[in-house]
């Protein structure tokens, strides 16, 4: 759906904003409800099954999932054309939280809520797979090349050969 004939449409449709908390208090369609798109599935009963559904993101892509997404629910929905940005360019206005004019603004996602010591494994175990890509590049290596290499790399890092012995020994089970 345009722009255009979702202004024209806005008495007949529900106008569900599937952005960030920060995107949405910056601005958004008067009378929209907010579900980013991470809690739809939880909350799609919010949405009422009697009228049409048009969802809307900053620009296009993350509400056309989210009218799929609610369509395989039994939803009438569609996305709005552009998202929010086209919403601006063709000259409508946003609102924000405060009741003032709104803006469109980049998504910043919640902040990470696990425990540190989760976030620090994932980026340490991201770190070794993307050096392992970058030394094997489309290579298909041996079990015992990526262990030689990581075993090497460890070395490199301050461990004597034998802690990194005993660190892939861990990893081996």
């Amino acid at each position: 759906m345009t722009p255009a004939e979702l202004d024209a449409r806005r008495s007949e449709v529900q106008v569900v904003d599937v952005r960030w908390p920060n995107e949405w208090e910056a601005g958004h369609i008067e009378g929209s409800l907010h579900i980013p798109q991470d809690e739809l599935e939880d909350r799609a009963r919010e949405v009422g099954r009697g009228r049409p559904v048009v969802t809307v993101c900053r620009s296009g892509g993350r509400s056309a999932a989210a009218a799929e997404e609610l369509r395989a629910e039994g939803f009438d929905a569609e996305s709005l054309d552009g998202g929010l940005l086209a919403w601006v360019d063709a000259g409508l206005a946003l609102t924000n939280t405060e009741g003032g004019p709104g803006a469109v603004v980049e998504p910043a996602p919640p902040p990470d809520d696990r425990p540190i010591e989760h976030q620090r494994l994932q980026d340490e175990f991201l770190k070794i797979l993307f050096a392992v890509q970058d030394h094997f590049g489309d290579a298909d290596p041996s079990d015992d090349d990526v262990v030689a290499f990581l075993r090497q790399r460890l070395i490199d890092e301050g461990r004597s050969p034998e802690e990194a012995d005993d660190f892939l020994a861990h990893l081996d089970g």
